[in-house]
């Protein structure tokens, strides 16, 4: 019985999930559109924005991405003149993202509208409500399948 318990628990904490994350994506979808970006997109110039110059295999890391869906935002935001594609100094093989000055002012006008989208969300919760759940999506996260980083040594295209 008590696995059937612990199986029911499982299932149930997985739609929770599943349900939750697809509810906050539909909720956010229009604050995205509103200024022409998808939500894939913010997540890159986000993440360059923190992060600054990074690897096109580091911000697939970061992102949680995969390589054919960044491929894609990658190039859109190439096409947008939000960020730019360079030559690694480092290692000539390798290409290195970065925003823009375009890049980092959508950033910057962006910014707002999405901390206004979010608090519209979560602003009935609690801060002990946020600090909780937070803990405890970090502790399901670190249980999970991590990424692993990109290597640095890379072999030479042929």
């Amino acid at each position: 019985m008590r696995r059937e318990n612990q199986t029911r628990e499982n299932q149930a904490l997985v739609l929770a999930l599943l349900r939750s994350q697809q509810l906050f994506m539909r909720a956010m979808v229009s604050t995205f559109r509103s200024v022409g970006l998808t939500a894939p997109q913010w997540d890159a110039l986000e993440t360059l924005s923190n992060k600054g110059p990074l690897s096109i295999n580091d911000l697939m890391r970061l992102t949680l991405s995969t390589s054919g869906n960044l491929d894609v935002v990658v190039k859109n935001l190439i096409q947008a003149g939000w960020v730019e594609k360079s030559v690694d100094e480092t290692d000539r093989r390798a290409r290195v993202l970065r925003l823009t000055a375009a890049g980092n002012q959508k950033v910057a006008e962006f910014l707002p509208i999405h901390n206004a989208a979010l608090e519209q969300i979560f602003g009935d919760l609690s801060a002990q409500d946020k600090r909780q759940t937070i803990r405890t999506l970090n502790l399901l996260r670190k249980k999970l399948p991590q990424p692993q980083k990109a290597s640095t040594c890379q072999t030479k295209p042929s």
